[in-house]
């Protein structure tokens, strides 16, 4: 017979057992509902991309894919391959492209196929290479027949089928890894083993194109070089493989095409690229390239190419590069000097224009050509335009009003001509600097003012710095040459820029007699002056004067004009500084009313090497002042204000 202690101790053991029982029931149920919850978002995010790709199906029949063409169907055309092998025993510098290709090419036959090596914080430059490898080694088989090329892309294809992704997290690593195996899989389709067509169309399909429906991919409502390159990846891929999947094929790539319209407002309204020179060729490289396969593939560039002003890009380009060959350099431009650019041949073949690569041409002799992953583009494109006596443009000025707005004048495209450029737009803008009414000038072959250009995005993170991160408190802007303090405009007060307020051009000015702009600054300084105007000018003996009228806000400002200069540097005067270089000399002068001394910042680390020069401004609560520097030649009148007082 149970005691009551017996009975009490029971229930209690009951009760225990109960609640834990109900716990576990709780866990199940509880893991049950999350794993039910990440189940139905993934049939979520699967069923809203098939949705799309059935709103886009009714487009795909725009395209005649019953009339696409064989295999290689991605870039060439019936006879491409016959006119690029005749091409170097007519052209110097067709030889010495296809020169650099297969000796490049050469080195790979026996390199370690490319790894799956991501660090974090790091670009993963995997995809990159693979591109370039395997377009290379494509190319080269396609000039020789060589099998040993067709070996070698083959092992660098099938490293990468076997990688577990391609980093979809970055999706431009998606974009180019699969336009890399596209190019190889659809250029050897016939030297490759049926084994190797399936792993390889499989990656591309499962790894590329499959990606794309992932969540966070977002590239499909952006505006940026994104845009063009994820667009691209995917419809080659897509293009390459169709037999595999034909309608998932044909639906994304009307898909592509649609979203691609977005990017298509970068270009707006004149074909000034707002992100610079270094990438309109990324952008608009993978662009072209975008549009070439359509064209090789299907016969029709589905409208793309009636964007004039995506078509000028490429002559803004070339008013990007100054009488020297140095470079309008400004925001993530991460280098100084024109090199041949394989992307802009596409243009001029498109165009019929030659001009377009005239000054590519003059790279080419003067081998400023680097190791692009796009170079076989040259070949591609060359064989359809006479490049027999290219003739440099003749237009002499460039005007944007566009969300970068820019100015760009040369007296001349030789070697000695004068060239300046300005700019405004805001630093928010993707890629840009704290460099509104920033300028660069040349006179007598000689660079005077320069631009630091940019820097390495994954080295700046790894410092602590947020290189992607533009907001007004970020440390992207403490980074020395992406701050303003490097740049060719003003500062008040040792502050930032206004990262959100946008520099206008109010006025172009073309007369026989002065060339420039009239930009407003004032949204770029609100938080200092009632107003800011820079006006700059070239006149006819091609002297430049940059002045500034400034309102000043309530309370007293010091304002530094600085500019930025690889010239020795001395002080002549309280404002007059002399600049020499090369064995010439430019004399910079200031004229103001108000208190203003001439200032030289030396060279060092953080200016990589270069020397800042220009004028302290106090300026009182509220003042006006007008801030005139010349620069010339020509050594000024100088009087300094020490002197006068001693005259009085």
């Amino acid at each position: 017979m149970l005691t009551k202690c017996h009975t009490e101790r029971c229930f209690s053991a009951y009760i225990v057992f109960i609640c834990h029982l109900k716990c576990e029931v709780c866990k199940i149920i509880s893991n049950f509902t999350n794993f039910f919850e990440i189940i139905m978002k993934k049939l979520l995010t699967l069923f809203t991309f098939i949705c799309s790709l059935a709103l886009f199906s009714a487009s795909a029949q725009n395209l005649d894919y019953d009339a696409i063409a064989p295999h290689p169907r991605l870039l060439l055309t019936k006879g491409d391959v016959s006119k690029m092998r005749e091409l170097p025993t007519k052209s110097a510098n067709a030889m010495t492209i296809h020169q650099m290709i297969i000796s490049e090419a050469d080195g790979y036959l026996n390199a370690e196929p490319i790894k799956r090596e991501i660090v974090e914080g790091a670009k993963w430059n995997a995809p990159r290479e693979a591109l370039k490898r395997v377009f290379y080694l494509s190319y080269a088989h396609a000039m020789t027949d060589d099998m040993r090329y067709v070996a070698a892309a083959e092992r660098e294809m099938l490293a990468a089928s076997a990688f577990e992704d391609w980093n979809p997290s970055h999706f431009l690593d998606v974009a180019e890894m699969t336009m890399a195996l596209s190019i190889g899989y659809d250029w050897l389709y016939r030297r490759l083993s049926v084994r190797s067509r399936s792993i390889i169309g499989t990656a591309i399909y499962e790894k590329g194109l499959r990606a794309s429906e992932g969540e966070g991919v977002n590239f499909w409502e952006r505006e940026d070089n994104w845009n063009q390159v994820c667009n691209a990846g995917m419809i080659y891929g897509a293009l390459a493989t169709l037999e595999r999947s034909p309608d998932y094929c044909k639906a994304l790539i009307s898909k592509c095409i649609e979203s691609n319209k977005k990017a298509q407002k970068i270009y707006e309204p004149d074909g000034a690229y707002p992100e610079g020179y270094a990438y309109w060729e990324y952008g608009s490289g993978f662009e072209a390239l975008l549009v070439a396969a359509l064209e090789s593939s299907l016969s029709t560039h589905a409208g793309i190419a009636d964007n004039k002003n995506f078509l000028r890009s490429a002559e803004f380009m070339n008013h990007l590069v100054a009488p020297s060959g140095k470079l309008f350099n400004y925001g993530d431009c991460s280098y100084d000097t024109a090199t041949c650019m394989p992307v802009k041949y596409w243009f001029a073949r498109k165009m019929g224009n030659s001009s377009i690569v005239a000054l590519d041409e003059k790279s080419i002799k003067e081998k400023k050509v680097t190791k692009d992953a796009l170079l076989p583009l040259y070949m591609i494109c060359a064989i359809n335009i006479d490049l027999s006596n290219p003739q440099l443009p003749t237009q002499k000025s460039w005007q944007s009003r566009g969300e970068v707005p820019i100015y760009i004048y040369r007296s001349g495209w030789d070697a000695d001509d004068a060239y300046f450029a300005i700019k405004g737009g805001k630093a928010q803008n993707n890629h840009s600097h704290m460099d509104a009414g920033s300028f660069v000038y040349e006179l007598n072959g000689v660079r005077w003012a320069v631009d630091l250009g940019g820097e390495d995005y994954s080295k700046l993170e790894s410092a602590g710095v947020d290189a992607e991160n533009t907001t007004q408190q970020s440390n992207r802007w403490d980074v020395f040459s992406i701050g303003a303090a490097s740049h060719n405009t003003l500062t008040f007060n040792g502050t930032h820029h206004n990262v959100g307020g946008k520099a206008e051009i109010l006025k172009f000015h073309d007369t026989p007699r002065e060339k420039g702009a009239e930009l407003d600054l004032t949204p770029i300084f609100a938080e200092h002056a009632q107003s800011v105007t820079r006006t700059v000018i070239l006149n006819k003996k091609n002297h430049l004067t940059v002045t500034d009228n400034i309102q000043n806000g309530v309370s007293p400002s010091t304002v530094e004009w600085h500019m930025t200069t690889t010239a020795a540097a001395e002080i002549v005067s309280p404002q007059t500084i002399m600049l020499t270089q090369e064995g010439k000399t430019l004399y910079l002068r200031l004229k103001a009313r108000s208190r203003a001394t001439a200032k030289i910042w030396p060279a060092d680390e953080k200016s990589k090497g270069a020397a800042r020069v220009g004028f302290i401004v106090e300026l009182k609560s509220g003042e006006d002042a007008t801030l005139e520097v010349t620069m010339s030649p020509t050594k000024p009148n100088v009087i300094s204000r020490i002197k006068l007082t001693v005259l009085k």
